[in-house]
């Protein structure tokens, strides 16, 4: 699997001869991540967010791991839906 295109990513609803409602997403460099497509400006906005979701997740999976070890119920809970959305996003388990 190839890695992701390095964020940040943004999202555009000007895109060129395209109908309404079609917005892509694009890196810093203003080069397309995602194709034109339908979507609302919330799917939009999500999209664009992906890589600093990604950084954050893996920062606190991070600082989790080297915390106290003995997180209760509900921290250990959140700390493994954190790596699961992390093995999802990466394709590499955490």
């Amino acid at each position: 699997m190839s890695a992701h295109t390095p964020g940040p990513w943004f999202w555009a609803d000007n895109v060129p001869d395209a109908p309404p409602h079609y917005r892509m997403i694009v890196d810093a460099d203003g080069d397309t991540v995602c194709d034109p497509s339908p979507m609302g400006e919330a799917d939009a906005r999500l999209m664009a967010a992906a890589p600093a979701l990604l950084e954050a997740l893996q920062a606190l999976v991070g600082e989790a791991d080297l915390g106290e070890l003995d997180h209760d119920d509900e921290t250990r809970e959140l700390i493994e839906r954190a790596r699961d959305a992390i093995e999802r996003a990466t394709g590499v388990p955490v």
